[in-house]
């Protein structure tokens, strides 16, 4: 009978599979080095007790903007000086409360409960930073994930205006390239007195990702070298994410091992690409702000049924106009018990699904009356609808 001491011990090709993880930081960021040390030169002057400028970092998934600030944060927080970095993933801290929270119970140590007023929060926290000359960099993941972000900015910016001693400064970090325009005027200038651009990987870089990490994940001779080259070609034609050639080159290797081939080629690439694609859209999907859920569920829903605008000529199956699409998310929101947002911010959501290649969104040409926009999906419509809704069930 087999065991689990069996299974435990039975690696086949691979020697340490979290190298292949997105979470996994080694020691050298490939192609990053421009990057990090504008970071680090950012937070630096915390170290020489002085307050950093905010930053804000952007560029598309999977371009190393967590990996390159995480990196930084251990180094500076080795130091051991009257500074602090602390990382907050903010699908998790999702508002100004939780984040004053987080900062208050893992920062000051105050043990703050659930329930305590803002307030106190606030003045448990300045007190904190000003008796101990702290000065603290938070570094904000997904910061556009927070409901009531202009409230934090404006919160956490302006403590240092009640400070003598210590510093509070924030780095945040989004995918979404439209985040800023959402802003109110003062967070805009609040958060970006320092911008970093990370832009896509290249093929050759990935490839340099790739060799990188399957020296750590793989037995030696495991991985054939065209393989690497076709999972890094493949990631880098579609968004040049690091993630997307990590997670190809994984299920490669487990296609591999449970096929008991003792290399990976690139017929285990070839045949790991549909689920890898699938998977990353689920995930997509799945992490989308509400609201952006439910405009991708609108759109479903339309393609389900059938676009009633029949104007368009020949050859635009499934393809819809954003005021059909507008009122349908409309009804998506009724239905679902959400509050729908203005006509302006599903302009956004439509933006951000377009940059995320979960639609596709080009301007209409001559011919049509007004300003419109045709919207069309990438992904099936039933398995969006299956999974939203049982997101929101």
């Amino acid at each position: 009978m087999l065991t689990f001491e069996e299974l435990i011990e039975k690696n086949g090709i691979f020697a340490d599979l979290n190298a292949l993880s997105p979470h996994y930081i080694p020691d050298v960021l490939p192609h990053r080095d421009g990057e990090i040390e504008t970071l680090m030169k950012g937070v630096a002057p915390a170290l020489k007790d002085a307050r950093p400028k905010n930053m804000f970092l952007y560029g598309k998934t999977g371009t190393g903007k967590s990996s390159c600030s995480k990196s930084v944060m251990e180094r500076f927080n080795a130091m051991n000086r009257n500074a602090i970095m602390k990382y907050i993933n903010c699908r998790i801290y999702d508002s100004r409360y939780k984040v004053i929270f987080k900062i208050n119970n893992e920062i000051c140590k105050c043990d703050a409960k659930i329930g305590y007023p803002l307030s106190k929060l606030y003045e448990t926290m300045v007190e904190w930073v000003e008796e101990n000359n702290m000065h603290i960099v938070v570094v904000l993941d997904e910061i556009d994930m927070v409901k009531d972000v202009d409230d934090l900015i404006y919160t956490m910016t302006r403590v240092n205006d009640e400070l003598e001693r210590g510093s509070i400064s924030l780095l945040g970090i989004s995918n979404r390239l439209y985040f800023k325009e959402r802003l109110d005027p003062r967070s805009k200038s609040s958060l970006y007195e320092k911008e970093i651009v990370f832009r896509p990987y290249t093929a050759n870089q990935l490839y340099d990702i790739l060799k990188q990490r399957a020296k750590i994940a793989f037995v030696e001779d495991a991985v054939d070298d065209a393989a690497m080259n076709l999972a890094a070609a493949l990631a880098a034609r579609e968004t040049g994410d690091a993630r997307y050639a990590l997670k190809l080159l994984q299920k490669a290797g487990v296609i591999a091992n449970e096929n008991g081939d003792t290399r990976v080629s690139e017929k285990h690439v070839e045949m790991a690409r549909k689920s890898v694609d699938e998977d990353l859209v689920i995930e997509a999907i799945s992490t989308l702000p509400q609201h952006e859920q439910i405009a991708l569920y609108g759109i479903s829903l339309l393609q389900l049924k059938g676009s009633a605008y029949g104007k368009l000529g020949e050859n635009v199956e499934d393809v819809f106009i954003s005021g059909e699409v507008y009122d349908s998310y409309m009804n998506a929101c009724k239905r679902l018990g959400v509050s729908p947002r203005s006509a302006r911010w599903f302009s956004e959501y439509l933006h951000d699904l377009d940059m995320l290649g979960l639609i596709t969104l080009t301007a209409s040409g001559k011919g049509v009356r007004g300003q419109t926009r045709f919207i069309k999906l990438t992904y099936d419509a039933m398995k969006i609808k299956v999974l939203v809704e049982k997101i929101f069930s």
